[in-house]
């Protein structure tokens, strides 16, 4: 009968473990765990961007969503204050308009354009351009779109059209590192009463 013999299996130090390598193991295992912690960090960071990206958008959505369902003039045929021409909110949709509601239920009985969630701050405001199916924002950086003070906001060349109305709506905030932060949508508004 053959035997094998398996020299990698034979140790030759018998004495055991040495405290270095104890230690070596110590560090290597404190870097893993570390490397770990910072991903858990950024994982969790990601998320409240991402919540905060979720109710943003929820607040625009629901403003178009809120455009789409007003008439565009009331009964006495003035145009209803928040499809007036220029920036909002102003005083007149702040005081005199039912239709709007506080955004994320604050309960406030008055219009507010600030809604508070999660210690986050969201600014919700809008532009109107009569006359016009697109329109552009005359941020001082493109690259980063503002909510105070609020730009203008015009006619985009050869978007011209009667009885249509160019709306945009941003909701801004500032994170907890102090980045500030915007979502624009988009929507158009026909004026019911108007003849085709």
């Amino acid at each position: 009968m053959k035997y094998f013999k398996y020299d990698f299996l034979i140790l030759e130090n018998k004495t055991g473990i040495t405290l270095i390598e104890v230690l070596i193991a110590i560090v290597i295992l404190t870097i893993g765990i570390l490397g770990i912690a910072i991903l858990q960090y950024m994982a969790i960071g990601g998320n409240a961007f991402g919540r905060e990206m979720q109710i943003a958008t929820n607040l625009a959505q629901g403003f178009l969503e809120i455009t789409r369902s007003t008439t565009f003039r009331d009964a006495s045929k003035n145009i209803n204050p928040i499809f007036q021409e220029g920036k909002h909110p102003t005083q007149l949709d702040i005081a005199f308009n039912p239709v709007l509601q506080n955004p994320a239920g604050s309960g406030e009985p008055n219009y507010e354009s600030r809604t508070r969630s999660g210690g986050t701050i969201f600014t919700r405001i809008w532009w109107v351009v009569n006359n016009c199916r697109d329109l552009t924002i005359d941020d001082p950086d493109p690259d980063t779109p503002v909510c105070n003070p609020p730009p203008t906001a015009n006619c985009v060349s050869g978007a011209s059209m009667d009885n249509i109305s160019a709306i945009s709506v941003r909701v801004c905030w500032v994170d907890k590192n102090g980045g500030n932060h915007s979502v624009t949508l988009n929507g158009i508004k026909w004026d019911e009463t108007a003849t085709p």
